[in-house]
């Protein structure tokens, strides 16, 4: 089974560090500040997701899985980037609904028309 990243692929082609350095007088300082926040987060789940796959694991959106199931797993399979909680789940845990979510998940917030299964 193959599952995409959560992490858009261009994230990094707009690098937002050098824009302060570049123009120190002209900027936005709250348009920088949200930029900053997108960067930082997209690179912690970059982090996150490759320690993941490394440990057999897939990294799955809070919102694929069921309150309940959810709060089974507690906090020693819970990872908790921004406001955002991503759990690790081995590939073959996953229940058919959440299979399904994880798959519209993909289809609308990322964008991306992926199979899974």
């Amino acid at each position: 089974m193959l599952i995409p990243s959560l992490v858009p692929e261009k994230y990094k082609d707009k690098d937002p560090r050098a824009l302060a350095y570049l123009y120190p007088t002209r900027l936005n300082l709250v348009s920088y500040a949200k930029q900053m926040q997108k960067f930082a987060f997209y690179q912690a789940l970059e982090v996150a997701e490759d320690l993941a796959h490394r440990q057999g694991f897939i990294l799955i959106p809070w919102a694929c899985l069921h309150w309940q199931r959810a709060k089974n797993y507690g906090n020693d399979r819970k990872i908790k980037i921004g406001r955002n909680s991503f759990f690790l789940l081995k590939p073959n845990e996953l229940t058919k609904g959440e299979t399904k979510k994880l798959e519209k998940y993909y289809s609308e917030e990322l964008n991306k028309e992926i199979k899974i299964g």
